[in-house]
């Protein structure tokens, strides 16, 4: 049974990332996405978005994504950290 559920939770993981990717770069296609290297605490999905704009846009795009990440992880059942930066 154990395995059954690990396997459920890498498919809910695996299918929360492509859809916030997918949703990211459809609202910016210029986005750098990259899985964050160390993650921070014990989240599912760990990205970093890389954006070529100035802070204050970075700002509102923290809040969408922010708001994507909320629906996805009740969705989903995962913890997901993304996070916007400048490039």
């Amino acid at each position: 049974m154990a395995l059954a559920l690990m396997k459920q939770n890498a498919f809910n993981a695996a299918t929360a990332s492509a859809e916030l990717i997918k949703k990211i770069l459809a609202a910016y296609p210029q986005a750098e996405i990259r899985p964050r290297v160390l993650p921070v605490a014990d989240e599912d999905v760990s990205l970093e978005i890389f954006l070529p704009l100035p802070m204050d846009e970075i700002y509102r795009v923290r809040e969408r994504i922010y708001d994507w990440i909320l629906e996805l992880q009740e969705r989903h059942d995962v913890l997901i950290l993304a996070s916007a930066l400048p490039r």
